[in-house]
């Protein structure tokens, strides 16, 4: 059977990434807009755009249309409480994960929870790392997120990594999503893993 892979970057500002065919396709977290409570001069309310729990009805439609009739193989990053963020914020973006999750499931995916640690390791070992201060100034840490810009466009030259996906009207891009670029690596991470075993 035909084989595809999905990698996912968690987080409501997160991507999925599907590889089949030959081709990848990006699908960012769905979004709605909703009013703020606030008015704009014109007496219009004032929107915002924020996560549409409800669009993953539709993204798993999508993704099975593009899927259907593969065997997938999907990896997720696993997530843990991150330092420095609130009780609240921790518990949001492990729900939402939790969603990310659930649409794998629902497209019977094969799915491997992976570390942040274990899927860069591959990823970043034939590239130089972008190291930045630390906190303290001390010591030089790695900015991971640098690295996954620097790194996606250098392994995939012809996708553009910007979230809007397209060129400017002058040509140039918009500036590089570590969202888009961390799915797109953890899908290739899960795609070199299955055929290379």
């Amino acid at each position: 059977m035909k084989k595809a892979f999905i990698g996912v970057d968690p987080g409501k500002a997160g991507f999925f990434t599907i590889f089949v065919n030959g081709e990848y396709t990006f699908y960012p977290m769905p979004t709605h807009k909703v009013e703020t409570g606030e008015l704009l001069k014109s007496g219009k309310p004032k929107m915002r755009t924020e996560f549409h729990e409800a669009g993953l009805k539709t993204l798993v439609y999508e993704i099975h249309s593009k899927v259907k009739g593969c065997e997938l193989h999907a990896c997720i990053e696993k997530v843990i409480g991150r330092q420095g963020w609130s009780a609240e914020r921790n518990f949001e973006f492990g729900r939402v994960a939790g969603l990310q999750k659930m649409v794998l499931i629902m497209l019977n995916a094969k799915i491997e929870m992976t570390r942040p640690q274990k899927w860069q390791s591959v990823m970043y070992q034939d590239f130089d790392r972008i190291m930045v201060p630390s906190s303290t100034g001390k010591t030089m840490v790695h900015d991971t997120k640098a690295t996954s810009k620097m790194v996606a466009p250098i392994l995939a030259p012809n996708i553009i990594f910007s979230k809007q996906g397209v060129l400017k009207k002058d040509g140039t891009t918009h500036n590089i999503d570590d969202n888009k670029t961390d799915s797109f690596l953890i899908c290739t991470y899960i795609q070199k893993k299955i055929e290379n075993n």
